[in-house]
C-alpha cells in the first residue's frame, strides 16, 4: 500500500514539474489526481489573474497511463467560496492533445475556486483548483 501511495505521488510530482517548463504563460496552479489516475492540471494567464480582466483558463486532462484526454465534455465553474456569486461559466474549447481553453473573467479581489466537470466515455468527475485573484 505504501508504494502505491509513493507512485501516486510520485505521479503527481511530475505533473507538477511537467507543468513549470515552456515558454510563457502562467506555472499551473494545481494538479489533483481523480479516479481512477485520471489528471487535471489548470494553467491560468496571467496569474494571479487581475479582477475585471480577461485572463486564459487552460486545463490539460490525462489518462492513468498520461495519455491525452481527447474528445471530453467539459464546464468550468468560477464561484468565490465565501459569497454568493452570479453563475459564471465560460465557454470552452478543445484546443488539441488533451488542453481545453476558456477566456473567463473574475469580477473581483479574493479567493476564488475554478470547479471543472468533465464527462468523457460515460466517466464524470470533478477537478477543483483554489485560486486568489490580485
Amino acid at each position: 500500500m505504501k508504494y502505491l501511495a509513493f507512485l501516486g505521488m510520485t505521479f503527481l510530482a511530475t505533473l507538477l514539474l511537467a507543468g513549470c517548463g515552456g515558454s510563457g504563460g502562467a506555472a499551473p496552479t494545481a494538479a489533483i489526481v481523480g479516479t481512477p489516475g485520471t489528471s487535471a492540471t489548470l494553467r491560468i494567464d496571467p496569474n494571479p489573474p487581475t479582477p475585471m480582466q480577461e485572463a486564459t483558463l487552460e486545463l490539460t486532462l490525462r489518462d492513468g497511463q498520461g495519455r491525452a484526454i481527447l474528445g471530453a465534455s467539459v464546464q468550468l465553474d468560477l464561484t468565490m467560496p465565501g459569497m454568493q456569486m452570479p453563475v459564471n461559466q465560460p465557454q470552452v474549447t478543445e484546443v488539441g492533445r488533451g488542453v481545453y481553453r476558456a477566456r473567463a473573467m473574475f469580477t473581483m479581489a479574493g479567493e476564488w475556486e475554478v470547479r471543472a466537470d468533465v464527462n468523457h466515455g460515460g466517466e464524470q468527475l470533478e477537478f477543483t483548483f483554489p485560486l486568489r485573484t490580485k
